[in-house]
C-alpha cells in the first residue's frame, strides 16, 4: 500500500512540473496542522521494536521562509503516539526534517506545490527503552488556500522513506500556515486590451483609444494619407505626400499673386484691334477664366501728335476696344473689367521717331489674380 503512495508522489513531482510558476509573497512561515500517519504495514525494528504499527494521528508545526519566487524553506517538527497492532505496545513517534518548497502560482486562491527533504525520526517503546533512529528522504507535495494575504489553509501529502529499514511511510495533514514580515513582489499585468482596440496593451503605444475608431497595428488611430491627421478627424482624406495641412487635415494655403500681361498696338488715330492680336487677347482670356476671382484693368495710350484732349479720348476708346473683344469674341463677364486711358501721358519710347510713336500707340492689360497655393513640408 505504501509503495502505491510513494509511486503517487513521484507522479505528482512529474506532474507539477508542468506548470507554469510565478513569484507569490514572500516572509516567514509558520504552519501548524494535524494529520494521520499510515506506517509501513512490514515495518520490523527488531530488537526494540517488533511489529506492524497502527495508524494514528500526529501533529506537527513548520517553520520556514517564502523567498520572492517560487521557493519557500521549511523545518518541520512532528510528534505522534501510536502502538503496536498484535502487543498493543505504545510507541512514541518525534521527527525532524528540513525541505524545500516549490510553489505553481496562478490567478486563483488554490497554489499547488512540491516538497522534498531530509529529516531524522526517533520511535520510542514503552517496552524497551532502547530507541530506534532513522534517517529518511521525504518527497511529496500539497495545496494551498489563500483565505487573505497572511492566512491560509493547507493540505499536505508526503512519503518517508528511511535509510536503514528501508520503511516508506505516508503522512498527509491539514494546517494553517501564516505568512509574516514579508514584501508583496510586483505583479506582473496580464496582457489584455484595455482600450478594445484589438491591440494587446503591451504593444499598444497608444492605450486610451477611444472606442470605434480605426487603429494600426501600433494601437494608433489610424492615419490613412500620413498627413499626420488621423482618418476619424480628416475632412480632406487625400492628402498628398508632403503637403502641409491644417487640423482637419486640408491644405494649409499660402496666398500668392499672379500677373499676366497683354499689349495691343494701334494704327495711327486708329481705335481698331486687328486679328493678328487675337492669339494674344486668346492667352489673357484662357488666364481670365483659370482665375475666376481675378480682376482686368485695361490701359489705353497714345503717342504726342496731335491735340491732348483728342489723344486722351483715343486712348480710352483703344482701351474700350481691346475689353469688347474680350467680353464679345472670349465670352470674359464685362463686371470683371475695367478701361482708364492715360493719352499721351506715359510713353515708353520715344515719341520723335516713327518707331516710337508706334510703340507708343498702344493697350496694355494688366491682369491679377489672388490664389491660393499648396503649402510644402
Amino acid at each position: 500500500m505504501n509503495k502505491i503512495y510513494f509511486t503517487a508522489a513521484v507522479a505528482a513531482v512529474a506532474l507539477a512540473q508542468s506548470s507554469i510558476s510565478v513569484a507569490e509573497d514572500s516572509g516567514f512561515m509558520v504552519t501548524p496542522s494535524i494529520g494521520f500517519f499510515d506506517y509501513e504495514d512490514d515495518r520490523v525494528e527488531a530488537p526494540a521494536i517488533t511489529g506492524e504499527l497502527d495508524d494514528d494521528l500526529f501533529g506537527s508545526l513548520g517553520l520556514g521562509y517564502r523567498f520572492a519566487n517560487p521557493w519557500a524553506v521549511e523545518l518541520v517538527y512532528k510528534y505522534g503516539e501510536t502502538e503496536t497492532k498484535t502487543t498493543s505496545v505504545d510507541v512514541k513517534y518525534q521527527g525532524v526534517h528540513l525541505d524545500g518548497l516549490y510553489h505553481f502560482d496562478n490567478d486563483s486562491n488554490l497554489t499547488p506545490y512540491l516538497a522534498f527533504g531530509a529529516g531524522y525520526a526517533e520511535l520510542e517503546s514503552d517496552a524497551n527503552s532502547k530507541d530506534v533512529d532513522e534517517t529518511n528522504l521525504n518527497a511529496g507535495g500539497g495545496v494551498k488556500f489563500a483565505l487573505n494575504d497572511l492566512l491560509s489553509l493547507r493540505a499536505d501529502l508526503r512519503a518517508f522513506r528511511d535509510f536503514d529499514e528501508k520503511n516508506i511511510d505516508v503522512a498527509a495533514s491539514l494546517g494553517l500556515q501564516f505568512l509574516f514580515g514579508g514584501e508583496k513582489p510586483a505583479v506582473a499585468a496580464v496582457d489584455g486590451d484595455a482600450d478594445g482596440d484589438g491591440i494587446k496593451d503591451s504593444m499598444d503605444q497608444c492605450p486610451n483609444t477611444a472606442s470605434g475608431i480605426q487603429v494600426d497595428n501600433n494601437g494608433c488611430a489610424l492615419d490613412s494619407d500620413g498627413d499626420g491627421v488621423a482618418n476619424h478627424q480628416d475632412s480632406c482624406p487625400d492628402s498628398e505626400a508632403g503637403a502641409l495641412v491644417k487640423a482637419d487635415g486640408c491644405y494649409q494655403m499660402l496666398t500668392a499673386t499672379k500677373e499676366i500681361e497683354l499689349e495691343v498696338n494701334f494704327a495711327n488715330n486708329s481705335a481698331e484691334v486687328t486679328p493678328a492680336y487675337y492669339a494674344a487677347i486668346q492667352k489673357a482670356a484662357d488666364f481670365i477664366k483659370q482665375y475666376p476671382a481675378s480682376q482686368i484693368v485695361i490701359e489705353g495710350h497714345s503717342d504726342d501728335r496731335g491735340a491732348a484732349s483728342y489723344n486722351q479720348s483715343l486712348s480710352e476708346r483703344r482701351a474700350n476696344s481691346v475689353a469688347q473683344v474680350l467680353i464679345t469674341q472670349f465670352n470674359i463677364s464685362a463686371d470683371r473689367i475695367s478701361s482708364v486711358g492715360y493719352g499721351e501721358e506715359k510713353p515708353i519710347a520715344d515719341n520723335t521717331a516713327a518707331a516710337g510713336r508706334a510703340a507708343n500707340r498702344r493697350v496694355m492689360a494688366v491682369i491679377s489674380a489672388s490664389v491660393e497655393m499648396r503649402a510644402k513640408k
